[in-house]
């Protein structure tokens, strides 16, 4: 008998040593092979680990030293995709454990992976786990549980809805205005490092005018979390790329998961606080997106805990897109905004000019005067085309296809590096490293020459669907903000923009503020 279980045992073992040589090296060899077939090229694979030891060299190195002020940002951003699009070319591969990935940098093949969104889909079921912890909801939906999700969040982001957010806006804009000039010395001036005030504006705008919730103590704690999370998110220099390596049980991944229990934990409370609240009420007065997550509860129809449940735990994954999205996103647009015009005096001194000439001292702010903000909008821009808050996209092949004449077998990953084609001097000139916002002068469409080459929102039908709320926030700042003081840069600023989740700030944004 004994001879039978250990055949069994052998056998067993035998199969799975087969599975493993295969999934290491037969099949990474095969796919390498494919795609050098087809003229496609990238480092060769190396066993089990890929590209990773490089790619967490040359972040390390990369995040060691501080650039200049008018320094390309990529090679420090994103070190081992530039590196390999400059080596090998537009289209190219790379390795993430035993799994390729595509390089897809060429415009017009871009456009094609946006716009077939149900052939290249989202790949958070595919990447970095902790990315997953971060966001869900709407980002992580697709096919028609997207597009019905899509819809139904559509009015609350119509243009009707977004001018009834103003006021609101301003308000946060004022307070956080109003904490600035406090730290100001008596000679009307000081050093301040804006980073915190950016992210509490940010925060207290998502919570207030998408929430109608107060921006608590406790909500702050939570965009915190969210930060720290996607900090945590770094993928191209962490080992959780590796397959099954977020199995193991690692510090990092205890923290993770204890920071997502306090989000989760904070976000399930204002839901059952909001359900108190309308269950009392006997229906909502009003509806801003929470009651929108959660209005299948409202008329009281719906008897099974399990359905509620559910309802709940989607509610709570998608409060965690939007606190996410309109904190983390907005935060360092206005942060690389601040930055850039301290360092560009002349562009500053016409965007205030242009405030005070729409605005004047005391006019408030309507969604009419904000769209007036020429000057402003093109600065606004050109800094998402120079620090886009996202460096790339990832899509996941869902069928075998044809992309510009590769064929892409179903699961591979492909990678849309937006920092290089919003850099690509091909579209947009040799100037395109420069800060020159007056190539939007007559547009977005007109400047990209109708290329996909600006998409700090993506592109095509998944286009963030926050994108005009964020774009009219950070306007609102911005022109308030630069009706309240001049600025520059503090001596002790350090330009070392990195990646996380979106491009920060490694070592703040400290300015020197003078009260106008």
């Amino acid at each position: 008998m004994w001879e039978y279980v250990i055949i069994a045992v052998f056998t067993l073992l035998l199969i799975w040593v087969v599975k493993f040589v295969n999934w290491v090296w037969i099949e990474p060899k095969k796919m390498e092979k494919f795609f050098r077939k087809q003229g496609l090229k990238g480092n060769s694979y190396k066993l089990l680990f890929g590209d990773a030891d490089e790619i967490s060299d040359m972040y390390k190195e990369a995040y060691s030293k501080t650039l200049g002020l008018y320094d390309d940002i990529l090679p420090r951003v994103m070190p081992f995709i530039n590196k390999t699009v400059e080596k090998y070319g537009k289209n190219s591969f790379t390795w993430v454990g035993p799994k390729p990935q595509l390089i897809i940098s060429e415009a017009e093949l871009v456009k094609i992976v946006l716009n077939k969104h149900r052939i290249y889909q989202k790949s958070f079921n595919f990447k970095n786990k902790i990315a997953r912890l971060v966001v869900g909801g709407i980002v992580y939906y697709e096919g028609d549980e997207w597009s019905k999700s899509r819809m139904k969040l559509n009015p609350a982001f119509h243009v009707n809805e977004l001018k009834q957010k103003v006021p609101e806006i301003e308000a946060c804009c004022e307070d956080i205005l109003n904490q600035l000039k406090n730290k100001i010395l008596k000679d009307g001036s000081n050093i301040v490092d804006v980073l915190d005030s950016l992210e509490d504006y940010s925060g207290s705008v998502v919570t207030r005018a998408l929430f109608s919730t107060p921006f608590t103590p406790e909500m702050r704690r939570t965009f915190h979390y969210l930060r720290d999370l996607s900090i945590m998110t770094n993928t191209a220099s962490q080992p959780f790329n590796i397959p099954g390596f977020w199995y193991f049980p690692t510090e990092r991944k205890r923290k993770a998961l204890a920071m997502e229990k306090e989000i989760r934990n904070s976000l399930t409370s204002m839901i059952n606080e909001r359900l108190n609240v309308r269950n009392a009420a006997g229906g909502p007065d009003g509806q801003d997106l929470l009651d929108l997550f959660l209005d299948e509860l409202y008329d009281g129809t719906i008897k099974s805990n399990r359905v509620k449940a559910r309802i709940i735990e989607d509610a709570v994954a998608q409060c965690k897109v939007f606190y996410f999205g309109g904190y983390d996103t907005t935060s360092n647009l206005l942060l690389w905004t601040l930055i850039t015009l301290a360092s560009h005096q002349n562009w500053q001194t016409r965007a205030r000019e242009e405030v005070f000439q729409v605005l004047g001292n005391s006019n408030e702010l309507t969604h009419d005067s904000l769209n007036q903000l020429k000057i402003v909008s093109m600065i606004i821009y050109e800094v998402l085309r120079l620090y886009p808050p996202v460096m790339e996209l990832s899509r996941i092949v869902e069928e075998e296809t044809e992309l510009g004449g590769y064929r892409i077998p179903k699961g591979i990953l492909v990678q849309v590096p937006i920092a290089i084609l919003q850099r690509s001097t091909e579209i947009w000139g040799e100037d395109a490293l420069e800060f020159k916002p007056d190539r939007f002068a007559e547009g977005v469409l007109k400047a990209s020459k109708g290329h996909a080459a600006f998409m700090p929102f993506s592109w095509g039908p998944r286009i963030c669907i926050g994108q005009n709320f964020a774009l009219m926030e950070g306007k609102a700042f911005l022109a308030l903000f630069l009706r309240t003081f001049s600025f520059e840069l503090s001596p002790t600023y350090k330009h070392a923009p990195y990646a996380a989740f979106t491009v920060q700030a490694q070592y703040g944004a400290p300015l020197v503020l003078n009260k106008l």
